[in-house]
């Protein structure tokens, strides 16, 4: 969708003035779409969701206390460079993305670091290999293979998002909105950048504030002394990767839920995929 496409809708549901305030917030994304299939149909190094990986043949399949993570998605630049309007991401390479297998990583504390994990290899395919499913990995925590397509699209930020404060809906706004919102989205989402479409609430402060070492698992953390300054930095904060629950793909992310990647503008210039942030809402 494209943004003369979003104004109509707006326009559609009497939301010209949120319209107004929302526009200078677009950002471009690159959606998504999986389709499942079988693993042996999908070349070595091309893009996938599920399945097993295609790492380098010196690495192991990663782990998190001392058990396999579960592989979520593989990510051949090559491939999504067309639709990545701003440039914003490496023109070469792979981004492969890990989740603990146990989901008891939220992202709330400075701990759940290891618990995801995000891969940037950019060498030759040649030096991949498709890595066996561990034995010791459950099966629901192993899922179905997809290959993928990309559309470029535009997204406006979610009402809960970080980036929202200070702009409110009036009642018959706020009726308008979800009859949008459902227009807008479908109910699975997946997609490379753009912003978040959050189960809960925003999740650029709970970023900033857990890598610097601030527990967000309560109220405390939010009212912690340095959350004024540390504010102020919400907007350095960017969704990498969004994976929803997906009967077809076998993910369920705890109750119908979405895992988020995030990482901060310089990391993301310098391609420090590394230093990535994964959050799990769900309902």
């Amino acid at each position: 969708m494209n943004k003369i496409e979003f104004e109509k809708i707006f326009n559609k549901y009497k939301l010209n003035r949120i319209w107004t305030l929302l526009e200078p917030k677009l950002k471009n994304s690159i959606h998504i779409t999986p389709n499942k299939t079988k693993e042996k149909l999908i070349d070595l190094g091309k893009s996938k969701i599920g399945g097993s990986p295609d790492l380098p043949k010196e690495l192991d399949w990663f782990e998190y206390k001392q058990k396999p993570m579960s592989f979520l998605a593989q990510i051949n630049l090559k491939e999504v460079s067309e639709f990545d309007i701003d440039n914003k991401l490496p023109k070469k390479g792979i981004l492969y993305f890990f989740y603990d297998a146990e989901q008891e990583t939220w992202g709330f504390e400075p701990k759940d670091k290891d618990g995801s994990k995000v891969f940037y290899f950019n060498g030759e395919i040649s030096d991949l290999e498709r890595k066996e499913k561990p034995n010791s990995l459950d099966e629901y925590s192993y899922f179905n293979s997809c290959s993928i397509s990309f559309a470029s699209s535009i997204d406006m930020p979610d009402y809960q998002s970080s980036l929202m404060e200070g702009i409110s809906l009036e009642d018959e706004e706020e009726g308008n909105y979800e009859n949008l919102i459902e227009e807008i989205y479908e109910d699975e989402i997946f997609k490379l950048l753009g912003h978040s479409n959050n189960v809960q609430g925003g999740m650029e402060l709970e970023c900033e504030l857990v890598t610097n070492g601030i527990n967000c698992g309560g109220p405390s953390g939010y009212q912690n002394p340095k959350r004024k300054e540390l504010e102020k930095n919400i907007n350095l904060w960017h969704l990498l990767f969004q994976m929803d629950s997906s009967d077809e793909i076998g993910t369920m992310w705890g109750d119908c839920g979405r895992i988020f990647y995030w990482i901060r503008e310089n990391d993301l210039k310098e391609e420090n995929f590394e230093n990535s942030w994964a959050i799990l809402q769900c309902y």
